[in-house]
């Protein structure tokens, strides 16, 4: 691993919980989160990949992760996914002007901010004015 980073986790009472990330160089695509002594690895094709494995694992104790990339006002375009091995994203704001805000999707962020894979997704198809998926 050639990265170590010190984040939160939050859960619905607000008890804050400190975990490890772990990050593989930019080319393997892999992350080890470190919680209580506990080790979860994710793969994917890019650093993004990895943080939503590390969310939905986080989410299924109902827990979510106090990171740059579990804002509901953050997401990547598709070329600087590509561009960044999924390590960067956008702040998504209409009332900025000039050059768009990019945030590292692992720093951290105010557990108060922080919001699940869904109600970021829905936050993120809002934004560009789509239609929201009927859930199954």
């Amino acid at each position: 691993m050639t990265e170590v980073l010190t984040l939160q986790t939050v859960d619905a009472k607000g008890v804050l919980v400190e975990v490890t990330l772990r990050l593989g160089d930019p080319g393997s695509a892999q992350l080890e989160l470190v919680d209580q002594g506990a080790i979860f690895e994710a793969r994917g094709d890019d650093y993004l990949d990895c943080l939503m494995l590390t969310r939905e694992h986080l989410e299924a104790d109902e827990r979510l992760l106090c990171c740059q990339g579990a804002q509901p006002d953050v997401w990547p375009s598709g070329l600087l996914r590509q561009f960044s091995n999924g390590r960067q994203a956008y702040l998504l704001d209409r009332e900025r002007q000039g050059e768009p805000v990019v945030v590292d999707i692992f720093a951290p962020a105010d557990p108060t901010t922080v919001v699940s894979i869904i109600v970021q997704r829905d936050a993120v198809l809002a934004f560009h004015g789509l239609p929201r998926p009927q859930d199954s």
